[in-house]
């Protein structure tokens, strides 16, 4: 695990560098009745025959969850040499920036770094349709602090959701497109409020 660099943090978080959110959309996000508990953590599966093809996505899902949740060398046998991520970074830098599984390794890496105990676990799915494998993942963690603009306290524990669309290619991933609920965790990091004083 490697140390963000706060100088340029926006470029390496998975969870702060997901997409632009268009302004048309903000309000009606802020504007969701927030899930209760019970519905909020079910683990929701699709109802029909588990195919030979979804064991082995199955197999694949549980790799890319062990490699976002800290363990880098599953890059090395998960991710393909040609991998390219489909998603709008914060801080401008096109989506080629992040490519391989070095670079992807290294995206996870720097995300751990503003996010202690940082665990993601499956909501909903894996959804298999041929080469394509779709999950929707929670993440929870605490904020380390070094996220400019960022009021919220050191410590303070987040929760937020999103969807990873994955292609696969002769067992790896080759495709990634990422969609996650950035406003619900720009709202709870307090960005563009006055920083805090450390959680207790």
């Amino acid at each position: 695990m490697t140390t963000a660099n706060n100088k340029n943090p926006f470029a390496i978080s998975r969870l702060v560098s997901t997409a632009v959110i268009a302004c048309a959309t903000m309000g009606s996000a802020f504007g969701a009745a927030p899930e209760s508990p019970a519905v909020a953590n079910r683990a929701i599966v699709p109802d029909r025959t588990v195919s030979s093809t979804t064991m082995s996505q199955k197999n694949i899902t549980d790799q890319w969850l062990a490699l976002w949740n800290g363990d880098l060398d599953v890059a090395k046998r998960l991710i393909a040499p040609d991998f390219a991520l489909h998603a709008t970074l914060l801080d401008g830098r096109p989506d080629t920036a992040i490519a391989g599984p070095a670079g992807l390794a290294a995206w996870v890496a720097q995300s751990h770094g503003f996010f202690s105990d940082l665990r993601f676990t499956v909501q909903v799915g894996p959804i298999v349709d041929g080469d394509f494998v779709v999950l929707r993942w929670v993440a929870v963690a605490r904020y380390r602090g070094g996220i400019p603009g960022a009021g919220a306290a050191v410590g303070t524990s987040l929760r937020f959701t999103g969807t990873d669309i994955l292609r696969m290619q002769a067992g790896k991933v080759k495709d990634y497109w990422l969609n996650a609920d950035t406003g619900d965790l720009i709202m709870q990091l307090k960005l563009g409020q006055a920083a805090a004083p450390a959680a207790q």
